[in-house]
Order: structure tokens, then sequence, then C-alpha cells
């Protein structure tokens, strides 16, 4: 026996076997398909991204409006804007903490006070987060709201028109305790349950004082058992250990989706009871003992992406020395959308959160941030950007992108099948887009190319983008 040539032949094949069982040549075959339809794919992770190159994740740049003024001077948040029945419907809380006003607006910028809240038994540093339950059938209980409970726990209530209240449970607790700031109820389509967010202590921290954190809880119904909560998780920011406490800390957490996406509007505080910049002024910005508002994402409001609070690149940025958000944004419960836009509401504050041992006086006003529909996050190239998706099914007719394509820039598109080859026709170079700012940007391809004959099909996108943002793309029937 040549055995020269037998452990050149085991050579070979275990080199063989270790070659096509390598991480390297999986991820060279096609990813797993994943459900597109007909809902718009945003950007803002890579849930549908197979991979990217060149292109850079970027929140977007939001308007404050009436000039960085506030639009409402009669009180502050924690509280809830809404759009419903054709105009804007605010809850927010009186000065004093002595309950909760009621008013409409038809622009979204100048508010008329209709109310007093009614029937809710506040207590403490009280909230009052209000939502419209899609899934009820019962108009007696068409709104539902969290609130501060007896007991620094979360409390819920129900009402017909958003003024008069009723409460479950008979005005007792529904959790265990709770901190004051958001509680906040949501109902959740894709999980079949109401999910319920309230702020959660985790005690002191080497003598830091409070360690501030939050916690998410479900119950598919609780109408019927308001106090049948699990606990899903308690959260703190502790990356860095127990000492990014005296770094920052989650002060509340509310829960808004979009096309899938749970956006957490976080209330951050930052650089707690940390008073180096002086004394009270209600003039300078600080830098210390702030309170800043971001966004996170996440699939399944658990795991949350905090880039950008770890980035310090807040959703709606402090205004300037002598603003009256120069210090502290606390958001709204949930961010409206109405005639192309987003509205983020916010209360802000000329002056630091302070503690027991250094008190702070400050003015309270409410104002407003713009962005456009869907534009919370995009990908931008400002060279040569390339974006591939992951394997769908095409279930519709026309592809549409929002987009921002700049002068001189262009976003081309390849339609490819499941293993990555150019369907015949669908070419990047054959691809027609508009350029500038569109929303709404339909894509076209050149010659008898038709996106409708491959209804049905298994397909992947590619996008050629330079001197572009590209913030969401869906299929269109």
């Amino acid at each position: 026996m040549d055995f020269s040539r037998l452990r050149l032949f085991l050579v070979l094949s275990t080199w063989l076997l270790l070659v096509w069982s390598s991480p390297f040549v999986r991820a060279g075959q096609p990813p797993k398909p994943v459900v597109v339809g007909t809902r718009v794919q945003l950007l803002v992770d890579d849930h549908v991204v197979a991979s990217r190159r060149n292109l850079v994740r970027r929140l977007g740049t939001v308007t404050k409006q009436n000039g960085g003024r506030p639009i409402f001077t009669d009180g502050c948040f924690y509280g809830t804007v809404l759009y419903d029945e054709g105009r804007f419907k605010m809850w927010w809380r009186k000065p004093g903490q002595v309950g909760f006003g009621y008013s409409e607006s038809k622009d979204g910028l100048r508010f008329t006070k209709k109310a007093d809240v009614t029937g809710i038994n506040f207590a403490g540093d009280f909230t009052l987060s209000v939502m419209i339950d899609p899934r009820e059938t019962d108009p007696a209980h068409r709104y539902k709201a969290a609130y501060d409970a007896p007991g620094m726990a979360a409390g819920l209530a129900y009402s017909r028109d958003g003024i008069r209240w009723t409460t479950y449970n008979r005005g007792r607790p529904v959790t265990k305790r709770a901190a004051d700031t958001y509680n906040f109820l949501l109902w959740d389509e894709a999980a079949a349950t109401y999910r319920l967010f309230t702020r959660t202590d985790f005690g002191t921290s080497g003598g830091q004082g409070e360690w501030r954190g939050t916690r998410m809880m479900v119950n598919a119904d609780p109408k019927r058992h308001p106090m049948k909560w699990k606990t899903v998780r308690n959260w703190v920011f502790n990356r860095d250990g127990k000492k990014e406490s005296q770094r920052r800390q989650i002060y509340s957490v509310t829960d808004w989706m979009r096309h899938g996406v749970h956006f957490g509007l976080m209330s951050v505080y930052e650089w707690p009871s940390d008073f180096s910049e002086g004394g009270p002024d209600k003039v300078k910005r600080h830098e210390r003992d702030v309170m800043n508002f971001y966004i996170a994402t996440s699939r399944d409001a658990d795991s949350w992406d905090l880039s950008w609070i770890y980035a310090g690149q807040p959703i709606v940025p402090r205004g300037p020395s002598g603003s009256f958000d120069k210090d502290l944004l606390i958001p709204a419960s949930s961010i409206v959308t109405h005639a192309g836009r987003h509205w983020l509401y916010y209360c802000g504050a000329n002056e630091r959160h302070g503690d027991p041992t250094f008190k702070m006086r400050r003015d309270h006003a409410i104002g407003v941030a713009t962005l456009g529909e869907d534009r919370l996050v995009g990908l931008e190239a400002a060279d040569h950007g390339v974006l591939l998706t992951r394997p769908f099914r095409l279930d519709g007719k026309h592809l549409v992108l929002n987009s921002v394509v700049q002068k001189g820039g262009r976003l081309r598109v390849a339609v490819l099948d499941s293993e990555g080859h150019v369907r015949p026709g669908f070419a990047a170079e054959e691809s027609r887009s508009s350029g500038g700012d569109h929303p709404v940007n339909r894509v076209h391809w050149s010659g008898k190319a038709r996106l409708a004959s491959l209804a049905g099909k298994t397909i992947r996108l590619k996008f050629d983008i330079r001197g572009a943002s590209l913030y969401s793309f869906r299929i269109a029937r």
C-alpha cells in the first residue's frame, strides 16, 4: 500500500470537509427568507438586510416648531398627545401636581383647554398616558390609560371620551410597587398581548443614591384580569456595571409602534446629581444633571438597540442657553403621525433635575418638533454604498422608496433571484427613480421589465446608493 498517497487523500478529505462546513462558506449561501408583504420596511436595523457596505445609519433631523419656543405654557408632561377624530388631543399635567387637563388643537400648535380629567385617583408624582385601544369593541372602554396609583404603583382606567374616567380594579394598583414617571399601556397586535411599561428601582448604587430602572410586563386581557401581569424583564443601563449609574440612568420608557418596529421613547437622566457646573441658573445651558430625549429600537419590545444613547445623539436636542428646554426634555408618551410628518411632543425645562440636597426651581412648558414621515432613522451613502436585502416573496406590483437623493447623487435598484443573480431586465443600470426629496419614490425599469411579472417569486433587492439617504422601501399592490 502506498501510505504517502493514503495520507495525502486523508489530508485533502479533511481539508475539504472543514472548508465545506466552515462559517465562511455558509455565509456565502443565501440567507433565510424574510416576510415582507406590503408592509413598509423601515431600515432602522438589519432585520431585512443581508449585507451593506459603505452605508452609515443616521438619525433623522427634526425641526422645532414655533421657532423653538413653547407651544403650551399652562402645563407639562408626563402626558400624551394623539391625533383622533380630525384633531390633536392632549392630556397634560397641571402646574403644582394638582391633576390633569385635556386640550384640543386643529393644527397641532395652538391648543385650547376643554376640560379637567376626572375619575382617577392619582397619587405621588403622577403621570397619565392615554391610548386608543384598536382591539376594544365597547365604546365605553375606547380610551385606556395607565397612571400612578396609590402605593407608588401602576393603575389602569378607561373612558368613552378621554375626559371622564373609571378605574379598573376599583382604583387599586394593578402591579407591585413602581416608581414615578411613565406608566404606559400598549396593545401589541403582532404579539397578541397588552404591554405595560413602568419605572422600577434597583435601590442604591454604591452609595450614589437612586439607581433607576424600567420594566415591561404582558397581559392578554387586562380588562378582565387587571392584575395578571407577567414581568418580562427589569433592566437598567449597566453596560459598564453599577458605576454606569453615575453617568446615566433610564428615567422612563414608552413604546411607540410603527410598521412592526418598537420605538422606545426614552427619557435619560445624565450625570445625575452632578452639580459641578454651579448653582441655580435658568439661562446657562448645563451638561450635567440633565435629561435628554432619545429613541431606541426593538423587534420584541424587550431587547433594545441603545446605540443612539451611547453615541450621545438625542432625537430631539435640548435648546441653547436661554431657551425653555435647555436642561430637561421629557417626551410625550407617543408620537403623532399626521399630514406626512411625525410630531414629537415634549416637555422642556430651563433648569436641571436636582435632588433633595440640591433643589432646583425651574419653569416647564411643552414644545413640539417634527420630521418627515418614517424618517426617524435612515441609511446614508456619501460615496458609493450597497445594500442587499434578504430573500422575500414578492407580493405586489411596484417598488416604492422613501428617499432623499442629493444633487449629483443617485439611487438605483437591481432585482435578483434568491441565488443572487440579476433577473433579466432588472439590472441596476436599467432602473429609474426620482432625484431630490421623495417620501413616495416609485422605481421603474427601462424596456419591458415590469415588477408585476415577478409576483409570487422569491427575489432580493440590491440598492446602489451614492449621495443619497434611504429610509424605507415597500412593495405596493
